[in-house]
């Protein structure tokens, strides 16, 4: 008699294996797909971050070492230099601040810089550079505005910088980010007279 061994495997066995292998791949995968789009999305804000921060620690360096508060505006043609309410405000609610989208100050070097919010950006004009504070090739900065206040013509004023900045991305969502951005500025160097 021959002696017949059954070497190999069986259609079952093999089917379980790919089984096992697919949904050991499919799990896998899912992993490396989450941890890719965690880090992408990481990366988004984190470019946001950085450009925002820059913004506002420029524009917060140059308005409270001035040399003099040139104005704000509306329309970039006329610029007041008081920022005093011209009437005492009511009790409640508080009144909303005038947003303005330009401001004007020299510098101690004699040139003048005026930031302003428009075209999705935030931009420093001066008699040297005009230039975006932020990345505008695929940042946007929205709510964009500049408020001002004075307890009295004699005091230095304050300048509060706020914006929003979008990083926009088509497709993903975990390449998009936005944060808004906000502080206060004094002007230290300020002399009324």
């Amino acid at each position: 008699m021959k002696n017949l061994s059954n070497k190999g495997y069986t259609l079952i066995e093999l089917l379980a294996v790919i089984v096992v292998m697919v949904t050991v791949g499919g799990i896998i995968t899912s992993i490396l797909v989450t941890a890719l789009r965690g880090e992408n999305k990481t990366n988004a804000t984190t470019q946001v971050r950085q450009n925002g921060d820059y913004a506002i620690t420029q524009m917060y360096k140059t308005i409270a070492y001035a040399k003099s508060f040139d104005g704000i505006s509306v329309d970039k043609v006329n610029f007041d230099t008081s920022c005093v309410p011209q009437s005492p405000p009511a009790p409640t609610p508080t009144p909303t601040p005038t947003q303005y989208k330009y401001l004007k100050i020299t510098s101690f070097d004699g040139g003048q810089t005026t930031f302003a919010c428009e075209n999705n950006t935030i931009a420093s004009d001066s008699a040297s550079t005009n230039a975006s504070l932020v990345d505008s090739s695929n940042l946007t900065v929205t709510n964009c505005y500049f408020t001002c206040s004075q307890t009295d013509i004699r005091s230095a004023p304050t300048i509060d910088i706020n914006f929003t900045l979008t990083r926009n991305s088509a497709g993903l969502f975990e390449n998009q980010s936005a944060i808004p951005f906000e502080t206060s500025v004094t002007f230290r160097n300020y002399d009324a007279n």
